[in-house]
């Protein structure tokens, strides 16, 4: 019987989402965070939690069963008294990716989701190279952990199946979704949610409660040029005329008469959508990129997300 080896199927995998080449780009780069977060593996990141480690903290009194191993044995000269000394802990930075698979994230050439799950992928590598933790959730009409936390780059090929096995289906319900999270997900840390928002609640709602709870955002707003312009979609077809449009979701259907003006004032309205999205992020202090999805995803994670100040790069 002929065997394949898993290994191969992992590499394939991997280069469906990143190639090798890539990969190797990612590797002097990793996540900006501007606090610390309590962790539950060890990583490469001062922790709120004290413990034995390199850089020193403060002193706590001694009590029974203290290590006298850690007793600052200099004061104790002076004072007559147990001290023990404490240590900032290097721990894992928390890193959690929700990614919207709702049927509109279906759409374009390449699709929403395409890209969003290459991104993914490019950011969960980079966390697991800087042995950070990363879980992964998909968001459409429930929340769903399809990743549970893991902490080591040799577990990336299992990061790439389960993005590769993320299909779009279902109604975007992101507020729903996201006053879901903090039960899933009782440790603040940092959330990147990567989406096209398009939410027919809204997604203030549920950006407010995570930013209350602790966690550190950033939104990540894909949008595909035929959205933003529908005579790319229909290419050399005339636009003008009745239309029935359907929703993508939902499969309802609205007759539509479109022309140079209403196409104006869709243009201005998904200009103001994208404008107040960001707006409100800065607002609540929630970092805001916005992801095109035919721009190479080279450029957006290399160029936008290090100017956005998102990933840092190792001197």
């Amino acid at each position: 019987m002929p065997r394949i080896s898993v290994f191969c199927r992992y590499d394939a995998l991997i280069m469906m989402l990143l190639t090798p080449e890539f990969l190797k780009q990612l590797d002097p780069f990793y996540i900006r965070t501007n606090r610390s977060f309590r962790a539950k593996f060890r990583g490469e990141r001062r922790s709120l939690n004290r413990g034995v480690g390199m850089e020193f903290a403060d002193y706590r009194v001694y009590e029974p069963g203290d290590d006298l191993r850690h007793v600052d044995w200099n004061i104790y000269a002076r004072l007559d008294r147990l001290f023990i000394k404490l240590f900032h802990t290097d721990e894992a930075l928390p890193l959690t990716l929700l990614i919207d698979n709702s049927r509109s994230m279906d759409f374009g050439s390449p699709t929403k989701l395409m890209c969003v799950k290459q991104v993914a992928a490019a950011l969960g590598y980079i966390a697991l190279t800087y042995a950070d933790s990363v879980t992964v959730y998909t968001c459409a009409e429930r929340l769903l952990p399809v990743l549970p936390l893991i902490s080591s780059k040799s577990q990336f090929p299992r990061l790439t199946s389960v993005l590769e096995a993320i299909t779009g289906a279902g109604q975007t319900r992101l507020t729903e979704c996201l006053k879901q999270f903090p039960m899933y997900q009782r440790r603040a840390g940092r959330v990147v949610i990567l989406s096209d928002f398009l939410d027919p609640s809204g997604y203030a709602e549920g950006l407010k409660l995570l930013s209350g709870r602790g966690f550190s955002i950033t939104a990540i707003h894909v949008v595909s040029p035929e959205e933003t312009d529908p005579q790319i979609y229909l290419e050399n077809t005339s636009t003008d005329g009745d239309w029935l449009v359907e929703d993508a979701e939902t499969g309802e259907t609205r007759a539509v008469t479109i022309n140079a003006e209403t196409l104006a004032q869709y243009r201005n309205q998904q200009q103001a959508f994208c404008e107040n999205l960001q707006r409100f992020c800065a607002d609540r202090g929630v970092g805001y990129t916005q992801l095109k999805s035919d721009i190479p995803i080279e450029s957006f994670i290399l160029e936008e997300l290090h100017r956005a100040g998102f990933l840092l790069r190792h001197r």
